[in-house]
């Protein structure tokens, strides 16, 4: 049963309504096993398909819908076991620097992510040598109060798209 392919970044993106009847499954260890599948999906490391078929995680009240979790991993391990990764949509600096991160309160700092992209998006164009090992170890400060960040999440889910297109390249 063929599936669109999802990129690491969508598969971290993804969310889950809540079940319906009072108990689904416990959002933290649905979450960080999302973290698991995104990461074997950008060659971060290694996760068998069977494992996606075997996890197990526990009930709680106001968890996940079991239903959506089921479907959403039947899909994934439909895609580890197809070695797919989609495309990143990344191919010039251009197309990076494009992208519009949303501002929060509490966020990173937006002077290091904006110096960090501009050095990406040469590298991108030829211009450097970043790699995938250098995106995925690199660190930012965060804010609060006053000084608005970018968003966390939406700050990742993007490194975790330009890690898969440098892995792409071959850096």
């Amino acid at each position: 049963m063929p599936f669109a392919s999802l990129s690491p970044a969508q598969v971290r993106s993804t969310s889950f309504p809540r079940g319906r009847r009072g108990k689904g499954y416990d959002p933290a260890q649905v979450d960080a096993f999302l973290i698991r599948i995104a990461d074997a999906l950008s060659g971060r490391s290694a996760l068998h398909p069977d494992e996606v078929r075997r996890v197990v995680f526990h009930e709680v009240p106001g968890g996940y819908d079991q239903r959506s979790v089921d479907e959403f991993l039947t899909r994934m391990e439909w895609q580890l076991r197809a070695g797919l990764v989609p495309p990143t949509g990344l191919r010039t600096g251009a197309d990076l620097l494009a992208v519009k991160i949303p501002r929060s309160s509490n966020g990173y700092d937006r002077g290091e992510v904006d110096a960090f992209l501009a050095r990406a998006a040469a590298s991108l164009d030829g211009r450097g040598r970043m790699t995938a090992t250098e995106v995925r170890h690199t660190r930012f400060s965060t804010t609060s109060g006053l000084r608005r960040g970018y968003q966390t999440r939406a700050v990742d889910a993007l490194l975790d798209e330009l890690e898969q297109e440098l892995r792409f390249r071959g850096r």
